[in-house]
């Protein structure tokens, strides 16, 4: 495999590319809590290689997949069909094949992520029923420091559990003091890992990205910034890749290509404008049987504008208001005869008020959807057009009071909506299209969500500090969309199957003392049928495939300041959990606690200043354990005791990761 290029070929190779970052502070936000900071450390120290190695110990983000074609993310119990996720704020849409997940990321050059868990919030949420995730790549502006017109980084690294090998190399400058630039190109090369019971898992191949980006100011008020990038994924996988141990390995390559442009204006406090255009398209090529080549592209635009009125230190007021406009269609070049694109239509315009008085925010705002659904349908076995069309008004409010005392109280309640997703492009096939049924009593996904939460922070002396937040939230769902087939034919057929309740809650608390940090957190989703539990399960379901047990964080980081290292100790842990697989049989997913320990050197000062080394040991004790977050095969086996779902994803056995990059 490419993979064993040594780290000089392919720096020679990369020498004209541009690339690899040095992040700032990443920040996981939320409307209705404090911040929670991953930083630079998290990023680079854990060597992060997927989302899941930097967002699996967010209270109420849940990761499942162990592979690059198997990122899945899940918030309170719903999965990513149903979260609102952009990149650098194109919308992720769409799926090429039930079986791989389709949020390809590199999470070298991510500067920030924030979560919205749960919906608090009409602007920008379309479609989103459980939440957001937006990912923001870095920029030249990010890297340059006062005076600086050019810089680059070269890192390469390396993981022992599936022997992966990283390179990549970064060059970003400034002209004309108005026009900054970047590049990037990162490489990983890996093969199969082992579980902790020594068992082979994942696949074996090469991750490639590219990034390039150009930002232009016209004044302090104003930039235009556009991007593209590619992630590429292309080496040996299972067929079904979130199922590693079924079937032989199979040639494969996906894609995600994403073109972005943004315009940014301040001018004065009544107008911040916020306008985005996108292109994504996410391509699946494999080579098993009869070869594949589909995907999805989804491009638009949103605009959103910040409109402030008042001065007052007991009185100001600032609307919200915009529009969003986007297309998706899956398509299937590989078809033969060609099948028509699928594709769905939404237009979402939005206003709220944010009217803060003192302490007390009162926060009222309301949102229409106009969605409209082009696809295949017909009776069985004739071949025809479905065409759906749904018209929704969503309201929402927020409640918040701070006091003095560092003591924050909130209430919130708002409309979901989302229409279903086009078909998912390997199912566009003549074989699909005479066997699709159509649904004339259709109806959208709608549900009214719940929050109710407290958040407290203060300072206890001038080096002590604590913060302390808690949420309750209660989303109630109707009209749950699923995709299904039946019979042993592949006939497809878009049903409502039903309704259901996920509540549950987190709590997060953090105490800093000099230069030691303590967090801890704890999450909890529970989700109820209202219906028979085959009927809410299939293709295309937003929900999790099951409940998953409690979960429990805990991280220590000190840092060592004579020397300029930062060493730390995280832990996760999920309690067991008995539940249902799609076909009603209940089993139980065993509990586990894994543990990490990490160290970064980032010199400050002296001749070493741009060296950094991260050193970390994952999975210490090399546990052997699955994420409760995954798919199931719906058949029972038993493994050194534990009955569990078959074909399971098992997790990586203990991994020695190590970084070296130098900034010049």
């Amino acid at each position: 495999m490419k993979h064993k290029l040594a780290l000089a070929s392919v720096f020679a190779i990369c020498s004209v590319a541009l690339g690899d970052i040095d992040l700032g502070a990443v920040k996981v936000t939320s409307q209705t809590s404090d911040s929670d900071e991953i930083d630079a450390a998290k990023v680079n120290v854990r060597n992060a290689s997927m989302i899941k190695d930097i967002m699996r110990d967010i209270p109420g983000v849940y990761v499942g997949g162990t592979n690059a074609l198997n990122q899945k993310l899940y918030i309170r119990g719903i999965n990513d069909r149903g979260l609102n996720i952009t990149i650098d704020g194109a919308r992720q849409k769409g799926n090429a094949f039930h079986h791989a997940a389709d949020l390809y990321l590199d999470a070298d050059i991510i500067k920030s992520v924030d979560v919205g868990l749960g919906v608090n919030s009409v602007v920008g949420s379309s479609g989103a029923l459980g939440g957001s995730v937006a990912f923001k790549t870095v920029d030249a502006s990010d890297l340059l420091q006062d005076g600086e017109v050019f810089g680059g980084k070269i890192k390469g690294g390396y993981a022992s559990n599936n022997d992966e090998w990283q390179q990549s190399l970064s060059l970003y400058g400034k002209a004309f003091d108005n026009l900054d630039i970047l590049g990037y190109i990162g490489h990983r090369g890996y093969g199969r890992g082992k579980d902790g019971n020594g068992e082979v898992i994942g696949g074996e191949g090469d991750n490639t990205n590219y990034l390039m980006k150009l930002g232009y100011s016209f004044a302090d008020f104003a930039k235009l910034s556009t991007s593209a990038e590619r992630m590429q994924i292309d080496g040996d996988y299972a067929l079904r890749a979130e199922w590693p141990a079924v079937g032989n390995l199979q040639q494969t390559k996906y894609y995600r290509d994403t073109y972005t442009a943004n315009l940014n204006l301040n001018p004065n406090d009544l107008l911040n404008l916020d306008l985005n255009s996108y292109y994504t398209d996410h391509r699946a090529t494999t080579n098993h049987g009869t070869g594949l080549n589909a995907g999805v592209k989804t491009y638009g635009g949103k605009l959103i504008n910040k409109s402030k009125f008042g001065d007052s230190d007991s009185f100001n007021q600032t609307f919200v208001y915009g529009s969003e406009y986007y297309i998706s269609q899956s398509y299937n070049n590989s078809a033969n005869p060609k099948t028509p694109n699928d594709k769905a239509t939404s237009l979402s315009v939005f206003l709220e008020d944010q009217m803060r008085y003192a302490g007390f925010t009162l926060t009222p705002g309301i949102r229409f959807d106009r969605y409209e659904l082009d696809t295949m349908g017909g009776d069985f076995n004739r071949t025809g057009r479905a065409k759906y069309s749904w018209n929704e008004w969503s309201p929402g409010v927020l409640l918040d009071y701070q006091f003095d005392m560092g003591l924050g109280l909130y209430a919130s309640w708002a409309k979901v909506f989302r229409g279903p997703d086009v078909i998912e492009s390997i199912r566009l096939t003549q074989a699909n299209v005479l066997n699709i049924i159509t649904n004339n009593n259709l109806k959208p996904e709608t549900g009214d969500v719940y929050e109710v939460g407290t958040r407290f922070q203060t300072s206890i002396s001038d080096n002590q500090s604590i913060s302390f937040s808690a949420k309750y939230f209660y989303n109630d769902y109707n009209n749950l969309i699923i995709e299904m087939g039946s019979g042993g034919v592949t006939e497809v057929q878009r049903v409502n199957g039903g309704e259901a309740v996920v509540k549950g809650g987190e709590i997060a608390a953090r105490y800093n003392v000099y230069d030691l940090s303590l967090g801890a957190s704890y999450s909890r989703a529970r989700t109820t049928y209202k219906d028979d539990l085959s009927k809410v399960q299939g293709y295309g379901g937003v929900l999790a495939y099951s409940d998953a047990g409690d979960k429990w964080t805990f991280n220590a980081e000190y840092l060592i300041s004579p020397i300029d290292t930062l060493i730390g100790y995280n832990l996760i842990g999920f309690d067991s959990i008995k539940a249902k697989n799609g076909t009603g049989t209940t089993f139980t997913k065993p509990g586990y606690a894994v543990s990490d320990i990490y160290a970064s050197w980032l010199p400050n000062s002296g001749k070493y200043k741009g060296l950094e080394i991260n050193f970390g040991i994952y999975n210490i004790f090399d546990k052997a354990y699955w994420s409760h977050s995954q798919r199931s095969a719906g058949s029972i086996t038993c493994r050194l005791g534990v009955c569990s779902p078959g074909n399971i994803d098992w997790e990586p056995g203990r991994n020695i990761k190590a970084s070296v990059s130098y900034k010049f």
